[in-house]
């Protein structure tokens, strides 16, 4: 099966996250499933209205996937938030697609796509990774420094995180998505 991700975005980490993604992609080719998956991630300003969507081409035997997603919100997470959101998102919003054509795949072969796809966004972090495993640790009242050395993850991301648990809305751009804003945005 072909399993795709294509961009469309500028100024958030999605566009270094996008990469993580190519071994999934790679990955997916050995995998055997009666449809083509096409995700196009855009991560807009609210005030173009952009809505989600999907749509099965059955000529193609293609499922895309278009999903918008809120420029603003992304703009004050870190890029493991970013990570972790994004993943939920796709991961959620897969099941459903995927529920919603069963005449193109049975329950049982959706179901083993499915698990194979949150396997390995488990493994890699994009389910249930750092900033939950922060989370839990900072909920049991475990010290910044002790979770950032368990975590390895810098002690003011540990920081950011226990603002944001105590109800902190950060209204300023991550230092993530400034650092990922002077990347060049394609590979050349």
């Amino acid at each position: 099966m072909k399993l795709t991700f294509l961009l469309d975005t500028y100024g958030t980490c999605v566009g270094q996250l996008i990469d993580e993604l190519l071994p999934l992609e790679e990955l997916a080719k050995t995998w055997k499933f009666p449809y083509d998956i096409n995700f196009a991630l855009r991560v807009l300003p609210e005030s173009y209205g952009r809505k989600t969507f999907r749509r099965f081409d059955s000529r193609d035997h293609a499922l895309d996937l278009d999903i918008s997603i809120i420029y603003e919100q992304y703009q004050r997470m870190s890029k493991n938030e970013q990570r972790e959101a994004l993943g939920i998102y796709l991961y959620h919003y897969l099941s459903e697609s995927v529920a919603k054509y069963k005449k193109h795949a049975d329950k049982d072969t959706q179901n083993q796509f499915l698990a194979k796809v949150k396997n390995w966004m488990l493994e890699n972090n994009w389910l249930d990774g750092k900033i939950n495993k922060a989370r839990e640790l900072l909920t049991q009242n475990m010290g910044l420094n002790e979770v950032s050395q368990q975590l390895q993850m810098p002690l003011e991301e540990i920081e950011y995180i226990l603002l944001r648990m105590n109800d902190y809305e950060p209204t300023d751009v991550h230092p993530d998505n400034i650092v990922a804003g002077k990347a060049p945005p394609y590979h050349l």
